[in-house]
């Protein structure tokens, strides 16, 4: 019997550095890298089977996590001396240690994951059927669907893992609209090993034909035995049909993992699908004494959050005088697609030289009330020619409204292809702040989520308050969380539906 001792670092949200090394696959919020610190080379050291171990603690760099577990596993039994968690300001770590008394020639492998969100009691809520492995591979699935975030619309952000006797064999993304789903890249990949296999899936499998066939009756042709859905299409062509074919053929369904995870990720989706209008989100910035900001501190770099809500979203909703800004609206993340700019114009007494009107990267739309239009004919420039004629020359859309009410607004933009829309309340100090859109979209309740980003900064007695005026009872959000970006305190929230 040998007795030695071996120490196995994890650090969350790394890739694999060590090819010697079997870890487990997956995407970057959910892939361990591995490193060990050792008396002897990895390659001589012995499997170990080890019963799972959860870790109670927070994995902050993984969006979806709540704590970060192990399993390390082999054919030998292991006894543990010793376990530590620490951790740091950019990841977390956790430090294995343990005592082998048994040899063999084969590798060490390791797993990481992250368990299922609690409830309210601390507990995990899983579908019966369901166990938190399923959990952690439809984690992955949303992982990998997000890579297509601000990609597919109109339809939802889908993805899919296949994986057999413990290990991943295919997975997949849906790309874009009028490109296969999901499932169609990752039976590819996994090609005759999809036989007998898992198949885990953050939407319903499609049954319909559409641009591509129903991804349902290819599980079937893949001869899956399970496959494990995270919730249910709302899309009235599928609505449980896709599930309903997969039991029909003999296959084991389990839906309903993550399902909470999996509604958020398709918010928008799920919500024209109930509504038939766009998903509305409102943004707006304060300081920690209450004032409105308007633009300051407000930066698309890339990663930031304005940067990943013009990503996400079909498109950016501001008024004129947020435009005296000179803003592009664009997103700086790599291969987003970029939003419809649409511009409220009270007045067309615009500055057609600013950002936002050069359209070589993505369409401007101005909305324009009728007297501004009116007023715009008679306020010709010295070239006989009006702002509307010239922001059209430049390629953007000028579109007269009798009314320009939010209502009337998303209208537009829907009839156009949006199906999320962000409500941008914004505007330089020299135009004098304003709530407008923000108050307009209380008014109408307009929008279904606000984020209010929080800068660490005091106005003093020149703040102007971002006045929302409400003649009922107050407004109590739903769902709320807040998060860090930078130095500023992000907090995001749900208006209650309306009844």
């Amino acid at each position: 019997m040998w007795d030695w001792m071996y120490t196995v670092n994890t650090t969350v949200a790394m890739a694999p550095s060590l090819s010697s090394v079997q870890a487990g696959t997956g995407t970057r919020s959910s892939v361990a890298s591995t490193t060990t610190s050792l008396g002897r080379p990895l390659r001589t050291l012995p499997s170990l089977r080890l019963p799972s171990l959860r870790i109670g603690v927070l994995a902050p760099s993984c969006k979806s996590s709540h704590i970060h577990w192990i399993s390390l596993s082999s054919s030998f039994l292991a006894n543990f001396s010793a376990i530590r968690n620490r951790a740091s300001s950019n990841a977390m770590s956790n430090l294995l240690v343990f005592r082998r008394h048994s040899y063999s020639n084969k590798m060490i492998s390791i797993r990481c994951a992250i368990s299922s969100a609690p409830n309210a009691s601390g507990e995990s809520i899983l579908p019966q059927g369901a166990t938190e492995v399923d959990a952690f591979y439809m984690r992955m699935c949303v992982d990998l669907a997000r890579q297509a975030v601000g990609k597919t619309s109109p339809n939802p952000i889908v993805g899919c893992v296949i994986v057999k006797d413990g290990r991943i064999v295919g997975r997949g993304f849906h790309p874009k609209a009028g490109e296969p789903h999901a499932e169609v890249f990752a039976l590819r990949e996994a090609g005759p090993l999809a036989q007998g296999a898992t198949a885990y899936v953050s939407l319903e499998p499609c049954n319909h034909y559409g641009r591509t066939p129903p991804c349902s009756q290819a599980l079937v042709k893949a001869k899956l035995k399970r496959v494990v859905v995270g919730v249910v299409d709302p899309n009235p062509q599928v609505g449980g049909k896709g599930i309903k074919t997969l039991r029909n053929a003999g296959i084991e369904v389990v839906v309903g993992v993550e399902e909470t995870l999996c509604l958020k990720a398709n918010e928008s989706f799920m919500h024209r699908m109930a509504t038939g209008r766009p998903f509305v989100t409102l943004r707006y910035s304060m300081s920690m004494d209450g004032g409105f900001l308007g633009n300051m501190g407000l930066s698309n770099a890339q990663g930031g959050l304005y940067s990943k809500l013009l990503q996400e979203n079909d498109a950016v909703v501001i008024t004129d005088a947020a435009v005296l800004d000179d803003p592009d609206l664009l997103s700086s993340e790599p291969g987003a697609k970029q939003p419809l700019r649409v511009i409220l114009a009270r007045s067309l007494d615009l500055p057609v030289e600013s950002k936002v009107f050069d359209t070589s990267y993505a369409k401007t739309l101005v909305l324009a009330d009728q007297k501004s239009c009116i007023d715009d004919i008679q306020r010709k420039s010295a070239d006989g020619k009006s702002i509307e004629a010239r922001l059209r020359a430049g390629g953007v859309d000028v579109v007269m409204m009798n009314d320009l009410t939010l209502e009337n607004v998303l209208s537009v933009c829907y009839q156009l292809g949006a199906t999320s829309v962000l409500l941008d309340s914004r505007g330089p100090v020299s135009s004098g702040l304003e709530n407008f859109l923000g108050q307009q979209a209380l008014d109408e309740e307009a929008a279904q989520k606000v984020v209010v980003q929080v800068a660490p900064i005091f106005l003093g007695e020149n703040r102007t308050e971002p006045c929302f005026r409400m003649d009922s009872d107050l407004v109590k959000l739903e769902r709320v969380s807040s998060h860090m970006v930078g130095q500023d305190v992000v907090i995001e929230g749900y208006f209650p539906e309306r009844s």
